[in-house]
Parts: C-alpha cells; structure tokens; sequence
C-alpha cells in the first residue's frame, strides 16, 4: 500500500473509524497518485476500492496498480459503495461532510441498512496534502516556471488598446504550448479601476498607458498548480499607484522574511498585515495574505490572521499582500513560496519580477 495510504489508514485508527469514504477528487488523485474522474474511493485497512463507471474501469485497473480493487459502478453507483462497505464488515466509515452531497448521503445510508453506520469527518485528507514529498515539489516548480515565463511573455504582449480579454488569450495560448495542461484557473486582466476588484471578470475594457494592469494567472503541469499575481504598467509608474505599489511590496518582503519552521502562520500573516496598517491603508487589505496550493489552487494551509499552527518544513503557499483603492486601482503581489529545513525558498523568482 503506498505511504500515503497507510497514513490516512493510521488517522482512521486514531479517529476510531474503520474506513473513509473519498469523494473529493483531489484527495482521491492525492491518495491513489492517479487522476480522479467521476470515482469514489473507500479506504480501510483491509482493502481500498475505487468505483467509478465503464468509461474508466480499464484505465484504472491498468493505472492503478493495485493501489485498489476498481469496480464498476455503472448505474447504481451508491447500492454498490454500499455493498462495498457491507462486504469489508465496515461499522463505522467516515465521509467528507464537506463534498458528499446530502442527497448521496441518504442514498448510501438507506442501502447499507443500519449495517454501517456513516460519520461525517473534515479535512483529515487536506492535513495530510498540506506537507508536499519532492514528487510533488518538483511538480509545482515546473508549474511555478512555466507561469512566470507565461507572465514575463505576456509583459511585452500587452499595450495601449489592447482588451483585457485578448491578454487573457494570448497568456493563456502560450501556457499550453510551454507544456501547461490548463490555467489552475480563470485568468485575471484587470485594469485601471477593475485591479480594485479581486475576483474581477476579465472583459472588453481597453487597457491604457496612464493605469496599471493586475495580471492573476495560474499553470496546471500533472496535476498540481501555481497562482501568481504581477501589476504592469504601460508607462513610468508615478504618483500615488508607486507609493502604494512599493507599500504593497515591501509589505511582502516583511513577510517572507519571517518565514521557517516552527513560526506561527499569523505571526506571517501580521508582519504584512502590521506594515500596511501603520502607513494607513489597513481599510484596504481585508482578505487572507495567503493560502496553500497543490492538487487545488486554494487548499491548507491558510496564510491567515487567525491561523496560529506552526509552519512546518514542505509546507507551499502564496504571500499576496494587496491594498485595493475602490475607483481608483488596486496592486496585489503575489509569489509562492515553499518552507524549507532552514527558512524559505521563494519559487517564483524575484520578487518584483
């Protein structure tokens, strides 16, 4: 069984379960170390069983090597999980209240009959995600390489006229060609006003010399992904946009400095947090400095205020300080960075590329 199966194996027994019930696709890819689609997966110390339908049974139990019994769950997907469960003699099997719908629950609890009884569980695959193994570094280094190199490519792409939406295209067609499965997620072009936004919807608007440009981009390689976010400017960056730009930086820099383990995830949080407060804009940076990626583009740990478990060597995450100006422009920074035995690695290069 591989390693990572016998520690979520270990949880359970800690946690008095005999088995889980995976039904996040990102767990299950985490757990199995092959690509989750349309499956469901039953761990427990007597066999792992991954149903999924006919369209993927082959490739599984080609894929799978043995990790876990693949069975065809063609058409009464949950009457099959539960006789799963039934014939491993589980009694008390955990399930991931946060992504097992309610009205699968009830499918699955009525089958078994009372012979089993479900427990909802949280999170006990994302803690285990949250310390990455070199696999998996080596993973979100090449995603890490091939978003800077897409953001460095579209900085001589973009110019007066141009509309966000094309910059959106252009990034994300030289993505694919450098070896990028997908963007980790909708690719942001923000400019002028709409960078105040943080989740804004790239559109037609023109980009212009006098405002900056807010570019969020992200690369899928083999599943794992990156997320940086950069602020271009299409002539000399002066006035207000600079001050709060080097605010905004310098704040990120504070930050990282603090990073190594055994130091509380706030107290990371604070020194960016602490520095843009004392020169006046705490109003305009109110979201998390950061959160952790892998499988997904936001997972543990949260880079947060109000998270104070220690860091711990192969924790990934972002540092993205920003300061938003509602009408005006908004600047976020943001770069991944891997803790290491000793302090930090910041895998995005510089950073103020």
């Amino acid at each position: 069984m591989l390693s990572r199966l016998l520690r979520i194996c270990k949880r359970l027994e800690e946690e008095g379960l005999d088995g889980l019930l995976v039904s996040s696709a990102a767990n299950i890819t985490y757990l199995t170390e092959y690509p989750s689609r349309d499956s469901y997966l039953l761990v427990s110390a007597k066999r792992n069983i991954y149903f999924t339908d006919s369209r993927y049974t082959h490739e599984a139990q080609t894929l799978l090597g043995g990790r876990a019994q693949v069975k065809d769950a063609s058409g009464s997907t949950f009457k099959t999980i539960a006789g799963g469960i039934a014939d491993l003699g589980l009694k008390r099997v955990g399930f991931e209240s946060r992504y097992l719908p309610f009205a699968e629950y009830k499918r699955i609890h009525l089958d078994l009959k009372k012979r089993s009884l479900l427990i909802p569980t949280h999170s006990l695959v994302e803690e285990l995600r949250q310390i990455k193994d070199t696999g998996e570094i080596k993973k979100l280094k090449e995603a890490v390489r091939i978003c800077v190199d897409a953001l460095e490519f579209v900085r001589n792409f973009i110019a007066p006229g141009k509309k966000e939406i094309e910059v959106v295209a252009e990034l994300e067609r030289f993505i694919r060609y450098q070896g990028g499965s997908n963007s980790s997620f909708d690719t942001i072009v923000a400019s002028g006003p709409h960078a105040a936004y943080p989740h804004h919807i790239s559109g037609e608007r023109k980009l212009s010399k006098s405002e900056p440009v807010l570019i969020d981009a992200g690369v899928e390689f083999s599943g794992y992904k990156s997320d940086l976010t950069r602020v271009y400017s299409l002539s000399k960056i002066n006035g207000l946009i600079s001050k709060v730009y080097g605010i905004v930086r310098d704040a990120q820099l504070k930050a990282i400095e603090e990073i190594r383990p055994g130091i509380a995830i706030s107290k990371v949080d604070r020194a960016a947090r602490s520095y843009i407060a004392k020169k006046g804009y705490a109003p305009y940076f109110k979201h998390n400095l950061g959160h952790g990626l892998g499988l997904e583009v936001h997972e543990l740990p949260n880079i947060s205020p109000k998270n104070d478990i220690e860091l711990e060597e192969g924790m990934v995450f972002t540092i993205e300080p920003r300061i938003y100006l509602p009408g005006k422009f908004g600047i976020r920074i943001e770069d991944r960075v891997l803790v290491t035995k000793k302090g930090y690695e910041v895998l995005s290069g510089a950073l103020n590329k």
